[in-house]
């Protein structure tokens, strides 16, 4: 409870009070670096509620739907038997089943690279007399015939599936839904394992990200601080940075999620270099002691 006692005061005399930065000049920048790395866990904490409310929802009701779903865009009437490596179906061929079929059920389906959307017209064709050739005839992704199975692959060509290896198997929509059945366990676990992942990512995210972002941050308050002849070291710029981050990043994340995009160049660090030099300007006259022998020394 205590650290969260020097966290908020800290944070708020970093948002409230010039002076303040004197002592953050003094102290060591292990204690900076920690108030950082405290304030970065729990913005994520916020984030991943903020996230997981937003993305809880259409995640539950897709992992509602998707089997029963899914279910449906396998057609009720057909039955494809494989015996001994050789296919047989209980429909009369060629059976299409079409790209329209399938956007019934799923909104919308990628285009296989290398081929252009009006060349396919079909998902599946089966037909047990047809051979590869007749891929490009029947416009169709996939095409199952007597022996095989051959279908576009991402880059266009055709990659052929010998059926020799299969000696008893028939596909119905009894077993596509009791496949789904099994599946249906292993979806659940999303949410369960998403708010972890997205915990994780954030708060890593939120570190690493600034804190590689404040070398150059840094570097132009650095240099700043030399054009009002306050003498003050890169690390200590640095230190100055992680604590003005805990008041300017929250401002930039609600900026985006109220959708609000302002366009101009190097804004953050622009923002981060006024406020710094602001802050040393105003303790220019009251400095920690050696900053004051430095600046004594400079104008003798």
């Amino acid at each position: 409870m205590n650290y969260f006692k020097v966290f908020f005061y800290v944070w708020r005399n970093s948002f409230s009070s010039s002076e303040y930065y004197k002592d953050v000049i003094k102290a060591p920048f292990s204690f900076s670096l920690k108030y950082f790395i405290f304030f970065c866990f729990q913005l994520s904490i916020i984030t991943t509620i903020f996230l997981g409310v937003k993305i809880f929802n259409p995640l539950n009701d897709f992992i509602n739907r998707f089997p029963s779903t899914l279910g449906k865009v396998y057609p009720a009437e057909l039955e494809i038997r494989i015996r001994n490596g050789v296919v047989t179906t209980n429909v009369n061929e060629p059976y299409f089943i079409s790209v329209d079929q399938l956007e019934r059920g799923i909104k919308e389906m990628e285009d296989v690279k290398g081929l252009k959307s009006d060349e396919i017209k079909n998902i599946l064709v089966i037909d047990t007399n047809a051979s590869v050739d007749d891929m490009k005839r029947y416009q169709t992704y996939a095409l199952l015939s007597r022996n095989y199975i051959s279908y576009y692959k991402d880059d266009g060509r055709i990659e052929i599936v010998p059926l020799e290896e299969v000696k008893n198997f028939t596909l119905n929509q009894n077993f596509v839904r009791n496949q789904l059945n099994k599946f249906i366990p292993l979806l659940n676990l999303v949410p369960v394992f998403l708010l972890p992942f997205l915990l994780i990512g954030s708060f890593l995210f939120f570190v690493f990200g600034q804190l590689f972002y404040f070398l150059f941050v840094a570097l132009a308050l650095f240099l700043g601080a030399k054009l009002i002849s306050y003498p003050i070291s890169f690390l200590k710029s640095y230190q100055i940075d992680l604590h003005l981050a805990t008041i300017i990043t929250p401002f930039f994340l609600l900026l985006s999620v109220l959708n609000i995009n302002i366009q101009f160049p190097f804004l953050r660090l622009i923002i981060f270099t006024l406020i710094g030099l602001y802050i040393l300007n105003n303790i220019k006259g009251s400095a920690p002691e050696p900053v004051k022998a430095k600046i004594s020394r400079k104008r003798s």
